[in-house]
């Protein structure tokens, strides 16, 4: 018997506070973007926070080019949020990207003839440190197709990522339009 036949590692999931964001988490972050920028699955803008009636922080995000809805104490930064498929968590999730340093890296990968479209290979993204000593290091595996189970994931899922630039909820139900009855009924 082995020195580690009965040690078992616990994943340490970053559900705790992601729910159906992705959150960068201390050690490798592993995913699969399943969206692009052609079906509504990936999405540019600006990011500012400010306070909330609760007293705590609320982000506001608006579009490139678009003037900010108010002014921030801090400055307002770029984002490019993408839906990924996490394997940590074993399912699809928003990943936003405020890092200018990530974004470049990810801009530069899809760019390059070897590497290309990003949705051909998983993508990890170390982060270690904490405040402003946070470092993040961006690494593409080697190209392969998505699993069944992505695929699986991708075909059910119903997200609205437009719904971030309005504060709704991306993963909220549509609201079904009223069927309208052509014909016109006696109000008697």
């Amino acid at each position: 018997m082995g020195f580690l036949d009965n040690i078992k590692d616990v994943p340490q999931s970053s559900s705790s506070g992601g729910g159906n964001y992705m959150k960068l988490t201390q050690g490798t972050n592993h995913f699969r973007i399943v969206g692009s920028s052609d079906d509504g699955g990936v999405i540019q803008g600006m990011l500012g926070w400010a306070g909330s009636a609760d007293g705590g922080r609320r982000p506001h995000r608006w579009k490139i080019g678009e003037d900010a809805p108010m002014s921030f104490e801090e400055k307002p930064k770029q984002f490019l949020a993408m839906l990924v498929y996490n394997y940590e968590e074993e399912r699809i999730q928003i990943l936003e990207l405020t890092q200018a340093k990530l974004r470049q890296e990810l801009i530069t990968l899809a760019k390059d003839e070897d590497w290309g479209d990003p949705r051909k290979y998983d993508l990890k993204i170390v982060r270690n440190g904490e405040g402003l000593e946070t470092s993040y290091a961006m690494t593409p595996s080697p190209h392969k197709k998505r699993s069944d189970e992505i695929n699986a994931a991708v075909k059910e899922m119903k997200i609205n990522l437009e719904a971030l630039f309005t504060g709704d909820d991306p993963f909220a139900e549509p609201t079904p339009e009223p069927e309208s009855n052509s014909k016109e009924e006696d109000p008697f």
